[in-house]
């Protein structure tokens, strides 16, 4: 039976789907009503017609997929998970919770069954009984990196910045290559102002990943800080040839143009900042940052 799965490295947590990416749904849809009409109790085939309603966010048609999987397959945590699941995304946390904690009953190692009550928990605001969850889920299998990035996160969030960085850490013991911990460690070096240390972290996220923009920005924003412009741009150049509607990296961009105008403007035309920055605001129109150096630089909206 197959599982729904989450990227607990991403705080949205999206799945990864399968069939849900058929463009004709009702075809799919039919195809598959068709043939459960003929195989009732083909627990398969109401997965992937659960999947592509949570895709179509038919979140009614999906429950009633899900809990016909746990009426042909109660002794299966997973069925468990994914009912769970679909009554998140219904807002109803305590139903969710219940689900999650059967699958835990079923299997007192799930790790999944642990992230996902711990994450009802954040929900809830219940802060202490997320950290014993995810606590709970490391120390039933200590290597598992889903629970120590969601605690780092957690701990992260509420600028618990001691405990986030052992965790990231911890993480990267396990895997040297996790790019997002070297990120968001890199991430908390910069706010704590240890730049040095922030620049290790970026250069080694974007050694690991060189198509992770965020990284190659942020790598930017610490040169720029550290007064090193050259690179700075440099960054900021390669960030936007992974993504050029990234905002922040326009804007960071811009902040530099118009330093090195402002003291040698032969070296950079206006118009071509104030471009920049009207581009920036045709993606967002509320981007302050943009709205703000354009007044700086006497020109406004």
């Amino acid at each position: 039976m197959k599982k729904l799965d989450r990227n607990f490295l991403d705080p949205d947590r999206p799945r990864q789907q399968d069939d849900v990416h058929l463009k004709d749904y009702e075809l799919v849809i039919n195809h598959y009503r068709k043939f459960i009409a003929e195989n009732v109790d083909c627990a398969d085939a109401y997965v992937n017609l659960g999947f592509i309603y949570l895709d179509k966010e038919d979140y009614d048609e999906a429950l009633r997929c899900f809990q016909k999987i746990v009426e042909l397959e109660p002794d299966h945590p997973e069925a468990h998970n994914n009912l769970g699941y679909v009554y998140e995304k219904m807002d109803m946390f305590d139903s969710a919770k219940k689900c999650y904690e059967q699958a835990l009953a079923l299997n007192d190692n799930d790790i999944e069954a642990f992230i996902n009550i711990a994450h009802i928990m954040e929900l809830q605001g219940d802060y202490f009984g997320a950290v014993k969850q995810y606590k709970n889920a490391i120390n039933s299998d200590s290597r598992a990196i889903a629970p120590r990035f969601c605690l780092a996160v957690l701990y992260d969030r509420y600028d618990m910045y001691d405990e986030a960085i052992e965790q990231y850490r911890k993480i990267l013991q396990i895997n040297p290559a996790h790019t997002k911990s070297l990120y968001n460690i890199g991430r908390i070096y910069y706010q704590l102002g240890d730049y040095q240390t922030a620049l290790t972290n970026f250069k080694n996220a974007v050694e690991l990943d060189r198509e992770n923009a965020d990284a190659w920005n942020n790598l930017g924003s610490v040169y720029e800080t550290m007064e090193n412009y050259q690179e700075a741009q440099a960054a900021y150049r390669k960030a936007l040839a992974i993504n050029p509607f990234h905002e922040e990296t326009h804007v960071n961009m811009a902040n530099i143009q118009y330093m090195i105008y402002s003291k040698q403007p032969e070296k950079i035309k206006i118009e071509d900042i104030r471009r920049r920055l009207q581009f920036v605001l045709s993606l967002n129109p509320h981007n302050k940052k943009a709205e703000k150096l354009l007044e700086k630089m006497g020109i406004g909206k």
